[in-house]
């Protein structure tokens, strides 16, 4: 069973991934393959972007690069263009080595992927989709505690979110959603992971 773990920046995502790694899921980071990616990428970042997307040791620079992209739509346009398809493979194979550990089990999988809608067609193949939810509130102070941001540039973050649910929704097709609110602390976050889970019967 594959279940696709999606949320807004600073709702709780990854703290719903660890609830369900302690229940025997594989989870599978988007996040963390997209930053293998960046790296695997490097030449041909510094072929569109130069050498200001390199920091110090001429390794790609993520800060540097977001910087670049965020304030160009037509440079994250590009930026995408060749980083996520080296994502999208690492997120695949990793899927894939996931579900032969198996041996014979069904397979539990959980791709944890802040942008789910735009992972290569897999929100539409996952048998369900978590949606993290919390208030904006909290969200912006978790933004701002643990990114050190300032207001700012946690609203700039969010913002740039505008219209995920509806995204998210259009590319799952026949998956079902199910909302899981991250706002009582991890014991309420936890019923509220198991609430969404029984709704899927093969999910728990």
């Amino acid at each position: 069973m594959l279940i696709g773990l999606a949320g807004g920046y600073c709702a709780g995502k990854n703290a719903v991934a660890e609830l369900l790694t302690a229940r025997g899921w594989t989870c599978v980071d988007a996040d963390a393959a997209g930053h293998e990616a960046v790296d695997m990428a490097r030449d041909g970042i510094v072929r569109r972007f130069g050498a200001a997307a390199l920091g110090a040791e001429g390794r790609v620079d993520r800060r540097a690069l977001a910087r670049i992209v965020f304030s160009d739509p037509a440079a994250l346009a590009d930026q995408e263009a060749i980083v996520h398809p080296i994502a999208i493979r690492l997120i695949e194979e990793r899927i894939a080595e996931a579900e032969a550990r198996a041996a014979g089990k069904e397979p539990r999988v959980c791709l944890n992927a802040a942008l789910l809608h735009r992972a290569g067609g897999w929100a539409a193949r996952c048998d369900l989709i978590l949606e993290v939810r919390a208030p904006i509130c909290l969200r912006i102070a978790r933004g701002m505690r643990r990114d050190r941001a300032t207001l700012r540039e946690v609203l700039r973050r969010i913002a740039r979110q505008r219209g995920f649910h509806r995204a998210l929704r259009a590319a799952a097709g026949a998956a079902p959603i199910r909302a899981v609110r991250n706002a009582r602390g991890r014991k309420a976050l936890e019923r509220a992971l198991s609430a969404a889970l029984r709704e899927t019967t093969r999910a728990y």
